[in-house]
């Protein structure tokens, strides 16, 4: 038996998963799980945070549990104890808001370069601006945080724009899609020379916390920075006060360290 502990699926995906899988398919919360389901329940639906938040004691409930299936990128949501311990599998959707995301962070960039809210408000006020300065995106230097498939779409939609994309990961190779790629140790030689920073990295050891006052005073003032990866890789305190120093001229953030913030 499938549970899905989500209500954010559609019937008619439900009934696509009973075609492909053969199994029967329960839409419930696991404490609203009946006994006889719990015992039966072998895989596992969910997006595990938030009101879909799945917990260690929960897991225990699922004796005959195998897999777990999260339908967004992430996975550190979950209790990993209980799962290592099971040795339960545990996949993702990783990849699937490549399309979105991407989209997302241009129009963040363009929202900024534009000076969108600025022009907004003076055409709430019905006053017309010759003063007002916008910028052009061609030729600016995007440095993107990750260069999977989220990473790799937002560089591909950038150079259709003209910009300079160069990108960090663990390995310094280069995806077709960037001009340059850093070592994740080579992060202080890469924000220099950016005038947008996109983070779309997960949250490990390794990049909790990597974005505070010691990166950030590397960087271009007047930067843009865009954070769509998780939001315990930013020292928030040390953004905020950036921001109202005027070193950060604009943040995009979608995510936050605690949600909703």
């Amino acid at each position: 038996m499938i549970v899905c502990t989500t209500s954010d699926i559609s019937n008619e995906i439900i009934k696509k998963v009973i075609k492909e899988t053969g199994c029967k398919v329960v839409q419930k919360k696991i404490q609203m799980l009946k006994s006889s389901e719990k015992y039966e329940t072998k895989y596992l639906l969910t997006y595990g945070n938030f009101d879909d938040e799945v917990n260690a004691e929960e897991l225990e409930q699922l004796p005959n549990l195998k897999w777990i299936h999260v339908l967004s990128s992430g996975t550190e949501q979950l209790p990993q104890s209980v799962i290592k311990d099971r040795d339960i599998l545990v996949t993702s959707s990783k990849g699937i808001h490549a399309i979105p995301i991407s989209e997302y962070v241009l129009g963040a960039i363009l929202h900024f370069a534009k000076r969108i809210t600025e022009f907004r408000k003076l055409q709430d006020q019905m006053s017309w601006s010759y003063t007002q300065e916008m910028f052009e995106v061609y030729g600016k230097t995007l440095g993107i945080l990750g260069t999977g498939s989220i990473g790799s779409d937002i560089a591909e939609k950038a150079k259709v724009f003209g910009m300079n994309v160069i990108g960090v990961n663990r390995s310094g190779r280069r995806p077709a899609e960037f001009d340059q790629v850093y070592k994740i140790d080579q992060l202080k030689e890469m924000v220099p020379l950016c005038d947008y920073i996109c983070c779309i990295l997960p949250s490990t050891k390794e990049t909790i916390h990597l974005i505070g006052q010691e990166i950030i005073s590397l960087m271009k003032d007047q930067v843009i920075f865009i954070n769509v990866g998780r939001g315990d890789l930013v020292i928030e305190e040390d953004l905020l006060k950036a921001l109202k120093a005027g070193k950060i001229g604009g943040a995009a953030l979608d995510v936050f360290k605690e949600e909703p913030p």
